[in-house]
């Protein structure tokens, strides 16, 4: 079983800074790695861990934390 990538705390705020703006489609990965300078095995963990995520660190979804 391949190794599960531990999402930093910078890395999903990149991600929700994107999600946020509304610019894309956050399906349209290949943009999304553009914009937020993410990798795209780092963009489909944070897709397939969102909720979680959001429970880790509270105050990012929404630009409240810094």
């Amino acid at each position: 079983m391949a190794e599960v990538k531990e999402i930093t705390k910078e890395e999903f705020q990149a991600y929700e800074a994107v999600r946020a703006s509304g610019i894309t489609n956050m399906y349209a990965v290949p943009t999304v790695e553009v914009i937020s300078g993410l990798d795209r095995s780092t963009i489909l963990a944070i897709m397939e861990k969102y909720s979680e995520l959001n429970e880790k660190y509270p105050g990012v979804r929404g630009g409240l934390a810094k």
